[in-house]
């Protein structure tokens, strides 16, 4: 074998594929283009970047990042589903993967408003400094977008903003959800979110996507299938034309953490919707009654990536053998495992504790 193909043969061993060179392999870019693409070379090339299936291209040539396969199937994942969830193991790159999906969604869908929040304000920075760190790194994006007074990356005392083009991106403190009210996302990303109170997410958070990203846009298209569907003209393709894209989002992403967490709940109802294929009867069962108005379960995704599924060396094996020699066996299983753990091993169980707590809190005035 010759030295180049040996070479050649080991740069790509990480994809796992074998040798590429047996592959039959056509360049999108140049094969079978057609007049538009042809008398609108930049719009094409804008297209082939967006297109989540070239992310891995994208992110080379334009943020100077090379993703692993797996990355560019979670980032694709996230792209694609309005109700995505995120499971992964401690140092599965969670935070860093959602800090990208972030920048590549305001970049290539101008005009969204992207907010990240977190139980801590501290958790929303960390994503924020990832976006950062991408700025910082990628000349071209920055050549793209501009030195624009109101461009690029800014701090304040209560949130972090990040403006590229007509889009924004929000780093944003929980607290007790009262000074956040009002606040209007067509992306919502919550991280970690086991650690975020389930009550302030499900009626101030929830509540940033509620209105849709062009609200006149948004009663003329439904008045239009309506009118379609009374005259009989209206087809299921039709819906694609008129819903274009995945809508207004909500990414939730985090460790897991104990079955008895809302967290879990949230992922057991994910799982049953998925599970269901969208039969009805499956449906009523899950929602204890009526199915809701335009209920799509191809809307929800969970992604689970246990340590055990990472690709090898993306992770320190010694530190991760360390800790599961030393450490309880349910909480390896949650912080490594990406497990829903029912219980703790402790002299006091974690079920103990959890039913001597009141749920909710009783207020002392």
């Amino acid at each position: 074998m010759k030295p180049e193909k040996i070479e050649q043969i080991l740069k790509e061993s990480y994809l796992g594929i074998g040798d590429t060179s047996q592959f039959h392999l056509e360049n999108s870019l140049t094969s079978n283009r057609d007049e538009w693409a042809i008398n609108n070379p930049v719009l094409e090339l804008t297209n082939h970047m967006r297109n989540p299936d070239n992310f891995s291209w994208t992110c080379k040539h334009l943020l100077n990042i090379d993703l692993l396969p797996f990355q560019v199937v979670i980032l694709k994942e996230l792209w694609t589903r309005t109700f995505p969830m995120l499971v992964a193991a401690r140092g599965g790159g969670k935070s860093w993967i959602l800090a990208l999906y972030a920048l590549l969604r305001a970049l290539f869908c101008q005009g969204s408003k992207i907010i990240i929040v977190g139980a801590a304000f501290r958790q929303s920075k960390l994503l924020f400094e990832y976006i950062e760190g991408f700025w910082r790194a990628a000349p071209i994006l920055r050549s793209i977008v501009g030195s624009g007074r109101h461009q690029g990356p800014k701090r304040d005392v209560d949130r972090c903003t990040f403006y590229i083009g007509d889009s924004v991106i929000m780093a944003i403190p929980m607290g007790d959800g009262t000074k956040i009210r009002g606040l209007r996302a067509n992306y919502i990303i919550a991280d970690e979110f086991a650690s975020i109170p389930q009550e302030i997410y499900e009626t101030v958070v929830q509540g940033f996507a509620s209105v849709s990203a062009t609200p006149v846009e948004g009663v003329k298209n439904r008045a239009r299938m309506k009118v379609l569907k009374s005259l009989g003209l209206w087809a299921p393709d039709d819906s694609q034309d008129i819903s274009a894209g995945i809508g207004n989002q909500s990414i939730l992403s985090g460790t897991a953490y104990y079955a008895f967490n809302h967290f879990a709940d949230y992922w057991k109802k994910y799982k049953a919707i998925i599970e269901s294929q969208g039969e009805q009867k499956k449906l009523e069962e899950i929602f204890s009654g009526e199915v809701p108005d335009h209920f799509d379960w191809t809307k929800y995704s969970i992604i689970r990536i246990p340590y055990h599924k990472l690709p090898p060396g993306f992770m320190d094996d010694t530190q991760v053998s360390r800790a599961k020699a030393t450490i309880h066996s349910s909480i390896y299983q949650m912080e490594y495992g990406a497990c829903f753990c029912t219980d703790s091993d402790g002299f006091f169980r974690r079920s103990l504790v959890e039913s001597c707590v009141c749920r909710p809190a009783i207020e002392l005035t």
